[in-house]
């Protein structure tokens, strides 16, 4: 589905981050002991950013609501985010989803880049995702 609109893409951002709490709930549950830290510590982030992106899209809705943007395709970024059925096999699925949560906010912030708040927000939540990946990578 195209997101072709500010308004699109901040309710996309949105969900994305709700949906990944709740699989880092889930994963948490069936992480090793060692490793729950780390997993607690992404769905707390991913609470942060939902709302950031909340507080981001009604200060500067009102200005972008029809503004047309073209190249924000959510199949590009799609990962299914199903319950793991054990530790490992959730943080490879994390892992895919990491890395195509990150090419999404970082495709948005450069469509974006005439909202220099919104560019940076989501320029900033894209890092924090990288970064994400090269902790899963290390609990895998």
């Amino acid at each position: 589905m195209q997101l072709g609109t500010f308004g699109a893409i901040l309710k996309h951002a949105i969900e994305l981050e709700g949906s990944s709490s709740l699989f880092y709930e889930e994963l948490a549950k069936k992480a090793p002991e060692d490793k729950k830290k780390i997993i607690r510590e992404f769905v707390d982030s991913s609470n942060k950013n939902k709302l950031t992106l909340e507080k981001t899209r009604r200060m500067e809705m009102q200005e972008m609501i029809l503004e047309a943007i073209t190249g924000i395709d959510t199949s590009n970024y799609e990962t299914k985010l199903n319950t793991p059925a054990d530790f490992k096999e959730g943080a490879t699925c994390a892992f895919q989803s990491e890395k195509k949560a990150a090419a999404f906010y970082t495709d948005s912030a450069s469509k974006l880049s005439f909202l220099p708040n919104a560019s940076r927000t989501l320029e900033k939540i894209g890092k924090e995702r990288e970064s994400r990946v090269e902790k899963i990578k290390a609990l895998l």
